[in-house]
């Protein structure tokens, strides 16, 4: 992300502890406390119209000037940024993997769910083919969370497979079909015998 958009690492900070202060993250003490602590930093505002400069923050926001009000929730990030930094990040990995179970206990003996080794180098490449996946959307990202947690809330078998195998074949489509009751067939054993 640095490289593409040519940030500072002070850039970098602050668009990260304004992501934290949103309203998603609720968490602006954080910001607060970079701008009041006794360091040497550049001006918040220099920040703002560098970043709006580099096509990271709208040109439509209109940046206080010093001495002004600052509300980090009304900062409007661009979309193709916002895009980036979901892809770079591997932000929307983690969340995943954290939802994802970690155990499942399969005919009385317990199997590990998040291990992604046999399919990619590190968590890292996980992540990223987890985005790539889900096409680095938040909304379809949502959806994903939801019928995960839905199929927990179920137990619902098809979360009994490992995590990679999980990613790969986008098995929270077949969830979604389960939960719609769309493309479910039945058979009963005893009559198939």
């Amino acid at each position: 992300m640095m490289e593409k958009y040519h940030l500072t690492s002070e850039e970098a900070l602050v668009i990260d502890l304004l992501f934290r202060a949103s309203i998603e993250e609720g968490h602006p003490e954080y910001l607060v406390k970079y701008f009041t602590i006794q360091i040497d930093r550049s001006d918040l505002r220099d920040i703002l119209v560098s970043l709006q400069d580099k096509g990271i923050i709208v040109k439509s926001y209109k940046i206080p000037n010093k001495g002004q009000k600052f509300d980090p929730e009304s900062v409007e990030f661009n979309k193709n940024f916002l895009h980036n930094y979901r892809k770079f990040s591997g932000e929307l990995g983690q969340e995943f993997f954290k939802e994802y179970p970690s155990i499942a206990v399969i005919n009385g003996n317990e199997a590990p769910l998040k291990n992604y080794a046999k399919k990619f180098n590190s968590e890292e490449e996980f992540y990223f083919q987890y985005g790539k996946a889900i096409g680095w959307k938040l909304d379809n990202h949502q959806e994903v969370i939801d019928l995960i947690k839905w199929a927990k809330d179920n137990n619902c078998s098809l979360l009994n497979m490992n995590i990679a195998d999980f990613v790969i074949s986008k098995m929270w489509r077949s969830v979604k079909e389960l939960k719609e009751g769309d493309g479910v067939m039945q058979f009963d054993s005893t009559k198939e015998i």
